[in-house]
């Protein structure tokens, strides 16, 4: 049995004249092939870089420093390959909390995560504005890949004297990166 999978599919078109009531509809068959040589590609690693980071709180503005960085989508999608192919970014988790010394747990708005788009322009992800239809237009040994930059900006906290009341401060972002189909 062959590896490839065709697909028919029986589209009617109908199509008027504007000078003339009478109707001519118009039916043709449409083949697509989908073959494992075609869809059979995945995204091999995601990488953030530096993926470990220490922010440092500014007394003066009352919030964290912003935090620059890189992420890098790789795939096995061969270079020489040239259809085009497509990834989406979307941003499931994203909290922040800080633990002050007298056991209260302060949550405060998470930091603002902006990824550069397909023109270059830094954009805001979050979970209701997902980054749609990336392109690879990267190379990274031998495959398609991306490369975009991160920045993470962060709100005020909301406590007086913040820097000698807390413990320590954490935070989660998930983010979710799948090949678009």
């Amino acid at each position: 049995m062959s590896k490839e999978m065709l697909i028919v599919l029986m589209c009617t078109f109908f199509t008027s004249n504007c000078f003339s009531k009478t109707e001519f509809p118009v039916d043709f068959l449409l083949q697509a092939d989908v073959t494992p040589s075609a869809a059979g590609f995945e995204i091999k690693s995601v990488v953030i870089s530096p993926n470990n980071f220490t922010v440092i709180y500014d007394e003066s503005h009352e919030r964290f420093h912003d935090i620059n960085s890189t992420l890098t989508v790789n795939t096995d999608i061969p270079s020489s390959r040239l259809e085009s192919f497509y990834y989406d970014i979307n941003l499931v988790e994203n909290n922040a909390s800080c633990l002050l010394h007298n056991g209260k747990t302060i949550y405060y708005e998470p930091p603002v995560l902006a990824i550069t788009n397909n023109m270059g322009d830094l954009v805001e992800v979050n979970s209701r504005n997902p980054l749609l239809w990336q392109e690879f237009d990267d190379v990274v040994s031998g495959t398609q890949a991306s490369v975009k930059k991160i920045n993470l900006s962060f709100s005020k906290i909301p406590v007086t004297d913040f820097i000698n009341n807390y413990k320590y401060c954490e935070g989660k972002m998930t983010l979710m990166v799948g090949l678009s189909i």
